[in-house]
């Protein structure tokens, strides 16, 4: 056998690329979630043991929670719950596409190059969250905005059954320095307005009680010292949430008749959306009050949850009537076209998921 031969015959054989019996992200999610679990672990363990029942206690009360969240949901809500998580991890994975040109994969290891895979993934989901937030902002704005009214001249002249949607009469109501809540006083002042200017046929004031903390009481001792008569207003003391106040201004309303809600307009976006998707007429008068950037954090997340209350959990509120449950009938040609969309969602969402999967 020649030199050239022998050296020919030595070479090593080219591999075939092999395909990995499981993504790399996952392998990667894996072992990161047992470093997690096991620094858990230890710390539950060995540094607070004492701290260990109360941990668990708290799991529990997590687990009911997320539990009584679906507790009133019923064969519609689920299939929209399904259709909107296909649809998210759909628009999820297209939102990656445009993140990987600016944080592209590399001939890296397979920890850095896993980190990089999770930093992209969590970008993702930031831009993914303030898309969700952005597009319940617009809904509830559009469709309410055109019955929101800032001025006496501009609402039409007639009688409403008002609800005045309650908050503290101080900014720290249970702290040593009681600062005057401008919002409350707008809302105050707002009420009086209308009810001097013949615009009043009953108040209904929806708010928290808790202990000594009465914002229902506080609304209406100043509404009475304002002038107005006693017997035009009612209490609600569960308002502990605008929904909450919304179905009991519709529990206790005689007929359809118009209510006015009272409180700031960015607030009344909230409450009128609620309102109209519960089948009220419903208009708001928008009190003095611009928004603050806690306001906005808390808009940016309760309009969202609104949205989720009437679609999606059909949330309910104690101590009124709950609606019944409405089932997917597979004789109806119109349910079995929906199901047929969510199944083509769900494959769509399945095939995304696995561009996820790899890196």
């Amino acid at each position: 056998m020649s030199k050239r031969n022998f050296e020919h015959s030595q070479k090593p054989a080219k591999k075939e690329p092999t395909r990995e019996s499981a993504p790399a992200a996952l392998r990667f999610l894996f072992i990161v979630s047992l470093w997690v679990i096991t620094g858990t672990v230890i710390v539950f363990l060995f540094i607070l043991p004492q701290r260990l029942n109360g941990a668990l206690d708290t799991l529990h009360e997590v687990k009911g929670s997320i539990t009584s969240l679906f507790r009133f949901c019923d064969d519609w809500n689920f299939l929209l719950l399904t259709t909107v998580f296909s649809f998210s991890v759909i628009a999820y994975s297209l939102n990656d596409k445009l993140l990987q040109k600016y944080l592209p994969n590399g001939e890296r290891g397979f920890y850095s190059e896993g980190m990089i895979w999770a930093f992209r993934n969590l970008s993702n989901l930031v831009l993914f969250f303030l898309e969700a937030g952005l597009f319940c902002l617009i809904l509830t704005h559009s469709v309410t905005t055109p019955s929101i009214y800032s001025s006496i001249d501009e609402l039409p002249n007639t009688k409403y059954h008002v609800l005045l949607l309650g908050t503290s009469k101080f900014i720290d109501p249970l702290g040593k320095k009681q600062h005057e809540n401008l919002y409350y006083k707008a809302r105050i002042a707002s009420v009086v307005e209308l009810y001097k200017n013949g615009r009043v046929k009953s108040i209904l004031i929806s708010g928290d009680r808790t202990g000594d903390y009465n914002e229902p009481e506080d609304m209406k001792k100043d509404l009475i010292k304002a002038g107005i008569k006693p017997k035009m207003i009612s209490e609600d003391f569960d308002g502990f949430r605008t929904f909450d106040s919304i179905i009991r201004m519709r529990q206790q309303l005689p007929g359809s008749e118009t209510i006015l809600i009272v409180s700031q307009y960015f607030h009344l976006e909230r409450a009128i959306y609620l309102a109209r998707q519960k089948g009220m007429e419903a208009e708001g008068y928008a009190a003095k009050g611009s928004m603050t950037l806690s306001m906005i954090q808390r808009e940016f997340l309760a309009k969202p949850r609104i949205i989720l209350d009437i679609y999606l959990l059909n949330t309910q509120v104690n101590g009124v009537a709950a609606h019944p449950r409405r089932k997917v009938s597979f004789t109806k040609a119109g349910d079995l076209f929906i199901l047929l969309v969510v199944a083509s969602s769900v494959v769509g969402a399945g095939r995304m998921t696995r561009d996820l999967l790899e890196f």
